[in-house]
């Protein structure tokens, strides 16, 4: 038995929805996470980005609604993604979601049916977690 499920909880850097030809849609997303710990006397600040992307109806409509800076929660798992580019073989590591959901937004003036009921802007990722309705399935 194996498990591919990721959890990233963090800020939208940019966000893209491209439409095709034959209706569809599919949105990527970049989401920074963010870690710091102490080298001798200096903190240090690591930002990792990921590239998320998702194809599903209901889910691209809820990311059309979502704004550069905007604290998510994205659920999915990771894919390779390979191509070849000037006879060079090249992929990355991705994130196919298929859950998201604001926790708090960047502009807090737009509401919208995923945000969550407290008008308070949780101040670290436990917090962040111990606000979520049911976080009885988190790994941690």
């Amino acid at each position: 038995m194996s498990v591919n499920k990721v959890m990233l909880l963090g800020n939208v850097g940019s966000i893209d929805v491209k439409s095709f030809d034959n209706g569809g849609k599919i949105v990527n997303i970049s989401v920074a996470t963010s870690d710091s710990y102490k080298k001798g006397e200096e903190w240090i600040n690591k930002t990792e980005w990921h590239k998320c992307f998702c194809g599903i109806p209901a889910i691209v409509e809820r990311a059309e609604r979502i704004n550069k800076g905007d604290m998510v929660h994205v659920e999915g798992s990771i894919v390779t993604r390979t191509w070849e580019k000037d006879g060079e073989k090249r992929e990355s590591k991705e994130i196919s979601f298929n859950s998201i959901k604001v926790i708090s937004k960047n502009n807090k003036s737009e509401e919208n049916s995923f945000v969550p009921k407290s008008d308070a802007k949780p101040k670290s990722a436990k917090q962040v977690l111990d606000s979520m309705e049911d976080s009885s399935d988190l790994p941690f």
